[in-house]
C-alpha cells in the first residue's frame, strides 16, 4: 500500500491541507515530517489514522474534538494505491458526531472513482484498530516506554499482539470438548441396558406366548362345542317370533274376554237375547225404531215449548201494563200539589198537559187505574195457571225423551261392543291358526311348544350366547396379546441392536476423549514450545537483531527472547555485547542503547505483523496496511544513532512508506523526502509543504 495524497479540511490546526500540491504524489520510502513543537506535525499522522480507522482509535476523544473552526464540518481525503489499483477513503463529520465514511475505487475502464458499497475498514484492510496502534503507529515516547517495559508487560504485549492467547483458547476449547464428550458418554451410559437382561425378557415373553397359545386351543374347542349346541336349538328369529305370537295371543284373548263380558252385561239391560244376535242388523233395527219414537216425542215437546213461549210473552205484556199504571199513579202522587182556592176547592196542574186538575178529577183517575190493575192481575193469574200446566206436560215429554235417548245410547254402546267382540274373536282365531302353522313347520326343533318351554329355551340360548361371547372376547384378547408380545420381541431385538450401536458410540467417545487428551498434550508441548517459543520468538529476535546491530554500530547483536515464562515472571530478554562476548540483561544497557533496542524491537514487531503467522489460526492473509507512522522516536538518541537509524530506514524495504516526525536537527548526510510544517502565529492556522530531496537515491 502506498499513500499518494492527503487532503484535510478543518481538521485540528489545518483549515486546508493538501499534500503534495497539484498532480504530484507522495513517494514510497522514508518521508520526514519536521517543524517546531505544537505546529501540527502529529496532526498529519493522526489524520491518516483517523481516515483509516475513525476516532475510536484515539481513546478519550470524540470526532467533535477534531473540529477547530466554528460550525464547519471536517473532511479528510486520503488517496492510496493497493495492488496497482487506486483508491481514496473519505470521512466527513460535524459537531453532531455523525460520521460519513466511504471508500472509492477508480474503475479501469471509465477512469472515475466509484464507491465501494458496504465498506468496513477493519475487514477491508485486514487489520484491527488495536493492532494498528501497536504496529502501524508509533506514538511519541512509546519507544522509550517499550525499551523500559518490564518482562511481564512485554510478554503480555506480544501475546495480545500476535494473538497467542489462541493457544489458551485452544486448550480451553479442548477442555470443553472433553467435558462435552464425557457428558455425552455419561448420558449414553444412562441409556445403556444390559443385553443379558433384554434376552431374559425375550425368553419370558416367549414362555408367556406358549401359555397363551395353549389356552387359545382350549377356548377354541369350547367355542366349537357351544356353536354345535346353538345349532340344535331354535333360531333367535323363531324364538322371538313365537314369543311375539304368544304375547299377541294373550293380549287379544284378554281383550276378547273383556268385550265378551261387557257385552253380556249390557245385553241384560235390553229386551234382546245373546242367542238372537247372529248379526249387527237386529241392533241397528232396534236403534232405528227408538230413534223414530224419540223424534216423535221431540216434535210434541217442541210444540208445547212454542205455546209456552207465546203464553210467557202474553203474561209479560200484562204485567208490563200493570207496572206502567203503577208508575203513573206513583208519578202523579209525587208531582201533583193541590192548593185550596177561595171557593174551597183543591186544584193542581197536570204534569203532562199543564191544565188545571181538581181533586175530584184526580180521585176519579186513580180509581180507574186501580180497576185496570185488578183486571190485569186476574188475567195474569189465569196465564200463570196455564203456564204451570204447560210445564207439567213439557216435563212429562222430557222424561220420555230422556228415556228414549238412554235406550238409544245403550243400544249404540251394545252395537260398538258387539263389533269389538266380533273383531277380537276373529283376530284370536287368526292368531291361533298362525301359531298352529308355525308349530307344525318346526315340530322337529320344538318338542314342547308351550310358552313356558319357549321362554326356557330363550333363557338357555341367551346364557350360552353370553358365555360364547365372553369366550370369543377372551380368545381375541389372547390373540392380541400374542401379537403384541411378538412386536415386543421385535422391539427388544432392535433394542439389542441399539445397545450394540450404543456400546460402539461409547467406545468412539472414549477414543475421542483419549485423542483430545493427546491433542492437549501436543498443544502444550509441541505448539507452545516449538511454534511459539522457538519459531515466533526466534523470528522476533532475528528481525530485531537485523536492526539493533546497525543502530548500535555493531556493539550489540544476537538478541535472546524467552516467552516461556509465566505471567508473573514475564519475558526474559538478553543481548550479546560484542565487545566482551557476554550476553547482558537489557536492564544494564545505557538509556540510548535501550532506546535503540526499543526502536529495533518496535520495527521488528511491525515488520513481522505483515509476514508472520505464528499459529495456524493466525490471520490467513497479511494486513494490507504496510506503511509506518513514527512520532518522535529519535528524540532520546544522539546524532550518530539518529543518523544510522535514518540511513537504515531510507534503505529499508520492509515498509512501503515510513512517515517519521522529528523536531531534532536532521544530519546533512540524510537526503530524503520531507514535509515541512509551519504555523501562522497570528491566526493559529498550520500549513505544510512537500519537499523533494536534492539527491534521490
Amino acid at each position: 500500500m502506498l499513500i499518494t495524497k492527503l487532503n484535510f479540511k478543518n481538521f485540528m490546526g489545518y483549515k486546508q491541507l493538501i499534500l503534495p500540491k497539484g498532480d504530484e504524489e507522495l513517494p514510497n520510502g522514508l518521508i520526514l515530517i519536521s517543524g517546531k513543537n505544537s505546529y501540527g506535525k502529529s496532526t498529519i499522522l493522526e489524520g491518516i489514522l483517523f481516515a483509516f480507522f475513525g476516532p475510536r482509535i484515539f481513546k478519550g476523544r470524540n470526532a467533535e474534538s477534531f473540529i477547530c473552526y466554528g460550525t464547519q464540518k471536517s473532511k479528510i481525503y486520503v488517496y492510496f494505491t493497493l495492488h496497482k489499483r487506486k483508491y481514496y477513503i473519505y470521512r466527513k463529520w460535524g459537531r453532531t458526531g455523525n460520521i460519513t465514511t466511504k471508500l472509492f475505487e477508480m474503475s479501469e475502464d471509465k477512469k472515475i472513482y466509484q464507491e465501494i458499497k458496504g465498506f468496513k475498514a477493519e475487514k477491508f484492510f485486514e487489520l484491527s484498530s488495536e493492532q494498528a496502534m501497536s504496529t502501524v503507529f508509533v506514538r511519541q515516547g512509546e519507544v522509550e516506554e517499550l525499551a523500559n517495559k518490564k518482562g511481564a508487560e512485554l510478554r503480555e504485549m506480544l501475546i495480545d499482539l500476535f494473538r497467542l492467547n489462541i493457544i489458551d483458547d485452544a486448550l480451553s476449547f479442548l477442555d470443553n470438548e472433553v467435558k462435552g464428550k464425557k457428558y455425552e458418554k455419561e448420558n449414553l451410559e444412562k441409556l445403556r441396558v444390559p443385553i443379558e437382561r433384554i434376552n431374559e425378557d425375550i425368553t419370558n415373553i416367549k414362555a408367556e406366548n406358549n401359555q397363551l397359545r395353549k389356552k387359545i386351543g382350549e377356548e377354541e374347542n369350547t367355542i366349537e362345542k357351544y356353536n354345535e349346541k346353538i345349532k340344535i336349538l331354535p333360531s333367535d328369529e323363531l324364538i322371538s317370533r313365537l314369543e311375539n305370537i304368544y304375547n299377541k295371543q294373550k293380549s287379544i284373548l284378554d281383550k276378547f274376554q273383556l268385550y265378551e263380558n261387557d257385552f253380556k252385561e249390557k245385553i241384560k239391560k235390553t229386551d234382546l237375547r245373546l242367542e238372537d244376535l247372529d248379526s249387527q242388523n237386529i241392533i241397528n233395527e232396534k236403534i232405528e225404531s227408538l230413534s223414530k219414537n224419540k223424534l216423535k216425542i221431540q216434535r210434541e215437546k217442541d210444540e208445547l215449548d212454542k205455546k209456552k213461549e207465546a203464553t210467557v210473552k202474553g203474561l209479560g205484556k200484562t204485567r208490563g201494563r200493570m207496572e206502567d199504571i203503577k208508575k203513573s199513579i206513583d208519578k202523579m202522587e209525587k208531582s201533583l200539589k193541590f192548593t185550596k182556592i177561595k171557593e174551597g176547592k183543591e186544584i193542581a196542574k197536570c204534569p203532562t198537559c199543564q191544565n188545571e186538575l181538581t181533586k175530584e178529577h184526580y180521585n176519579e183517575i186513580i180509581h180507574n187505574y186501580t180497576e185496570n190493575i185488578e183486571k190485569n192481575q186476574k188475567k195474569a193469574n189465569s196465564i200463570s195457571s196455564l203456564l204451570s200446566k204447560f210445564d207439567e206436560e213439557i216435563a212429562s215429554f222430557q222424561t220420555k225423551l230422556d228415556k228414549a235417548k238412554e235406550k238409544i245410547m245403550i243400544y249404540e254402546g251394545l252395537k260398538e261392543d258387539f263389533k269389538n267382540y266380533k273383531k277380537y274373536e276373529s283376530e284370536l282365531r287368526e292368531v291361533n291358526n298362525g301359531l298352529e302353522n308355525i308349530l307344525l313347520k318346526n315340530r322337529t326343533k320344538l318338542k314342547d311348544s308351550s310358552i313356558e318351554a319357549i321362554r326356557k329355551i330363550a333363557i338357555e340360548k341367551e346364557k350360552i350366547t353370553v358365555e360364547l361371547k365372553a369366550l370369543v372376547n377372551n380368545l381375541n384378547e389372547r390373540n392380541t396379546q400374542v401379537k403384541a408380545n411378538k412386536e415386543r420381541i421385535g422391539k427388544l431385538q432392535n433394542e439389542i441392536k441399539k445397545m450394540n450401536e450404543l456400546a460402539k458410540k461409547i467406545g468412539e467417545f472414549e477414543i475421542d476423549i483419549d485423542h483430545i487428551g493427546k491433542a492437549k498434550e501436543f498443544v502444550r508441548r509441541f505448539v507452545t514450545e516449538y511454534m511459539v517459543v522457538k519459531r515466533l520468538v526466534k523470528n522476533i529476535a532475528l528481525t530485531t537483531d537485523k536492526y539493533i546491530k546497525d543502530f548500535t554500530s555493531g556493539q550489540y547483536s544476537d538478541l535472546l527472547l524467552d516467552l516461556s515464562g509465566t505471567r508473573k515472571t514475564g519475558l526474559s530478554l538478553k543481548i550479546r555485547d560484542n565487545y566482551n562476548g557476554e550476553y547482558e540483561s537489557t536492564e544494564v544497557l545505557s538509556g540510548g542503547d535501550r532506546t535503540a533496542l526499543g526502536i529495533a524491537l518496535r520495527l521488528a514487531i511491525s515488520e513481522l505483523m505483515s509476514t508472520v503467522r505464528p499459529t495456524k489460526d493466525s490471520p490467513r492473509r497479511n494486513p494490507k496496511v504496510d506503511f509506518l507512522l513514527l512520532d518522535e522516536p529519535l528524540a532520546a538518541l544522539d546524532e550518530t544513532r539518529r543518523e544510522r537509524i535514518l540511513q537504515h530506514l531510507i534503505k529499508s524495504n520492509s515498509f512501503s512508506q515510513i512517515f517519521l516526525i522529528t523536531h531534532t536537527t536532521i544530519p546533512q548526510e540524510i537526503s530524503t523526502f520531507k514535509i515541512i510544517v509551519e504555523k501562522d502565529l497570528s491566526s493559529g492556522i498550520s500549513q505544510a509543504k512537500f519537499e523533494k530531496p536534492s539527491i534521490i537515491f
